[in-house]
């Protein structure tokens, strides 16, 4: 029997979590399912040699992106359905599977013209992304046209049957997880932060999803608080100095927090600055689910975040983190005190935190679910 073929769209092919997820389930199915699904990829927005398409290229069979010199924005539809038209035309797929809900339009599009063509849509985002990308009127009818959907959490699933109608039974929930990596040795950074008494660390390119604003607000608390502690927060993965970041700066200037915070820009070796900390700040308002959290209870770090902010609590949840209530200030500062305090609390929480992990978010355990999900879908 011949191999299912599958075509996997991608809305970008930059290094982030849902791109960086979906190229590590596709590696594991080239390394075991080879033989059982055939695929190609197309991405609607390329990175270029700053992104993943040398990886997704290595996985493939054939590989396919829009050109973005040739139209952008309102031409962008025009484009991308002449170029999917010719390459569903092309291959004789059994699947059509889109990555991130940024993919829902151009997956109703292919539905409605393909009648017999399934249609897989995996979510990564949740209530606050859904609503800036998508026209809810609108995407509730183009979820209708999705015949199967994947979500990372509850949280993200939950958004989507309360908010677009779609049936729970079309939805199936599979975490996303990471390779287990050990503390760096010989980390540089050691001795560059050795002088403080707490060092907190905040890992990815501020947005207000993030709420990387709050850090400022938090330090200044912590500081006034505990005016002879030693501390630093490291806001790490910075890509630009857009509107957001110099807002944030204009806070640290204001509240005369030079020493206590630094910006750091991105960086290839992040976890150099995890494993440096003494607890992990997640200040989301909204994380479907924080790949560098799951990261940081793995390397046993204190994770420190908002009740009903990241979908991660499905799995970490109160007995082996520290929770503040949503965007309190002032609870937040007291979980990172509590964190200071109590080395015999984080040694229990930690423990629990990691075992957790090893035992529900196994990277192999995880693709081999996400594996079965997809055969059993197409064969369905």
């Amino acid at each position: 029997m011949s191999p299912k073929k599958i075509l996997f769209i991608l809305h970008e092919d930059s290094q982030s979590g849902a791109p960086n997820a979906l190229l590590s389930f596709l590696n594991y199915l080239k390394m075991n399912y080879n033989n059982i699904f055939s695929f190609d990829i197309f991405v609607l927005n390329s990175h270029g040699k700053f992104g993943l398409e040398k990886e997704l290229k290595n996985v493939s069979n054939q590989f396919y992106k829009k050109n973005k010199k040739k139209a952008f924005f309102s031409k962008l539809l025009n484009v991308f359905s002449s170029n999917i038209k010719l390459i569903l035309i092309k291959n004789k797929y059994d699947l059509i599977y889109g990555n991130t809900i940024v993919t829902l339009k151009t997956l109703d599009k292919i539905k409605r013209k393909n009648k017999n063509i399934k249609i897989l849509l995996h979510v990564h985002e949740s209530q606050y992304l859904c609503s800036l990308l998508l026209n809810r009127k609108i995407a509730i009818d183009q979820f209708d046209s999705i015949d199967r959907i994947l979500t990372v959490a509850k949280f993200s699933a939950d958004n989507l049957i309360k908010n677009y109608h779609v049936e729970p039974e079309k939805i199936t929930i599979i975490h996303p997880t990471v390779e287990k990596e050990r503390p760096p040795e010989n980390n540089p950074l050691t001795t560059v932060y050795k002088e403080f008494d707490l060092v907190l660390t905040n890992i990815g390119h501020p947005n207000l999803t993030k709420g990387t604003e709050l850090i400022p607000q938090i330090a200044s608390l912590l500081r006034n608080r505990n005016p002879k502690l030693k501390f630093k927060i490291l806001v790490v993965g910075i890509l630009n100095d857009n509107e957001y970041i110099k807002a944030i700066k204009l806070d640290i200037y204001k509240l005369n927090l030079d020493n206590y915070i630094e910006l750091i820009p991105h960086t290839n070796q992040p976890l150099n600055y995890l494993a440096v900390a003494n607890a992990y700040l997640i200040t989301s308002r909204e994380d479907s689910f924080s790949l560098m959290g799951l990261q940081a209870a793995l390397f046993e770090k204190p994770i420190i975040n908002f009740k009903n902010a990241i979908g991660l609590s499905d799995i970490l949840d109160k007995t082996c983190t520290f929770q503040a209530d949503y965007l309190n200030i002032n609870d937040f500062v007291e979980q990172i005190e509590l964190v200071y305090n109590n080395p015999e609390l984080v040694n229990q929480k930690t423990a629990l935190a990691k075992q957790k992990c090893d035992e529900l978010l196994d990277l192999e355990k995880s693709n081999q679910k996400h594996y079965e999900e997809l055969k059993k879908f197409i064969n369905s």
